[in-house]
Parts: C-alpha cells; structure tokens; sequence
C-alpha cells in the first residue's frame, strides 16, 4: 500500500465517502474517477472520533506531530516492520480541513515520530 492510498483512507474517514486520490486534475485528461458506496454513517462518525482523539488527546500517539494542524483534524501513526529490517517502516496519515496526506519513512520507527512531521507541514501549508 503507498501513501497516496492511506491518504486517500484518511479522506474516506474524514469525508464518510471514498474519494479518488488524483496527482494530476481530472479536466487536465477527462479520465472516470473510481466510485464506491459511502461509509455507513456510525463507521465514520466512529474513524473521525478515533483520529480525532489521537491527534488531539493528551495522550495521542499523533498529538506532538500534529500540534499546531488546524481543526477540524484527525490521524493515525504506525509502524511496518519488514524482515531483517533493523527498525520498522514509520507511516503517519492525517486530515485537517478538506485536505488529506500521508507518509512513510523508512526504518524511521515510531509513526509519530518520523512521518507525523512531514505529514504535519503538509497539512499546515494547505
């Protein structure tokens, strides 16, 4: 799985409805973009508030990376490890208003504490 698609499942959460992730604009080439049915509503309302609370509690693992990330916002950290690998994959996805990102550094550790900052400055600038 690449970064643009856990982007793409932190817009589902935030949006309750599957949206395209894109690099470059739909009237540039006039392709169909992909559909599929919304969440149920109780499975969004319930993603929003898990990654609500791990950006925003006190003891969230995304609350560092994601402090001064404007509201409404949520996130999700974690980590892959890979056989023989030394350190796991880190990986951080998050939302803050319309916009959606993600990132996974290699053997970074803790999704918090590599990815969550390069998501964070994504979601800052937008």
């Amino acid at each position: 799985m690449s970064a643009l698609n856990v982007a793409s499942l932190s817009a589902t959460a935030k949006n309750g409805q599957f949206l395209q992730p894109y690099l470059v604009a739909q009237e540039l080439d006039d392709r169909p973009f992909a559909t599929a049915a919304p969440l149920p509503s109780e499975i969004a309302a319930g993603l929003r508030t898990m990654m609500r609370a791990a950006a925003t509690a006190a003891d969230g693992t995304a609350t560092r990376a994601m402090t001064g990330v404007p509201s409404p916002k949520g996130a999700k950290t974690g980590s892959a490890e890979v056989d023989g690998q030394g350190r796991s994959n880190s990986w951080f996805t998050g939302y803050s208003g319309d916009l959606a990102a993600a990132a996974v550094v290699q053997s970074g550790g803790h999704g918090g504490d590599a990815a969550g900052p390069v998501v964070a400055r994504v979601l800052k600038a937008g």
